[in-house]
């Protein structure tokens, strides 16, 4: 990975990073990955479940198909500036949503800590993730 600033993501706003930079903002959780139902009105709460998409790779803990996600898995969201801003649902470790609000990264994020891991070693990827298929009823995997 380029980057211009060896701690880019502390001096640039999130509509400065180039490529390289802000695919390293993200830790790898796969949190953005589960499944997500909202109801019909706009102001419903956007309820997760613990489903990940056909493309995730369940062993590796993260996208299969990562560099053609978007073509593959229809819904496949990609994530901007200003999207970071209109996210709630990002889980309040993701470094886009930290970042969006002037927040700092956690010890254990990779560009700080140095390992790829560091999401998953303290806990934070997308924990009993179940693949989906076309017999999965989504609502049966709600997470509280």
């Amino acid at each position: 990975m380029k980057t211009t600033h060896e701690r880019f993501w502390e001096t640039k706003r999130l509509d400065e990073l180039n490529f390289d930079e802000w695919e390293a903002l993200c830790d790898g959780c796969g949190l953005c990955c589960l499944h997500r139902l909202q109801g019909e009105e706009e102001d419903d709460p956007i309820l997760t479940t613990r489903v990940v998409c056909r493309c995730y790779d369940l062993a590796r803990g993260c996208c299969g198909d990562y560099a053609n996600r978007f073509e593959r898995v229809e819904g496949c969201t990609q994530l901007t500036v200003e999207r970071a801003a209109e996210f709630d649902w990002l889980p309040e470790t993701c470094a886009y949503r930290l970042r969006h609000h002037g927040l700092p990264l956690p010890s254990w994020h990779p560009l700080i800590s140095g390992s790829p891991q560091g999401a998953k070693q303290h806990g934070v990827p997308a924990l009993g993730a179940v693949l989906e298929t076309d017999e999965i009823d989504l609502e049966e995997y709600i997470i509280d």
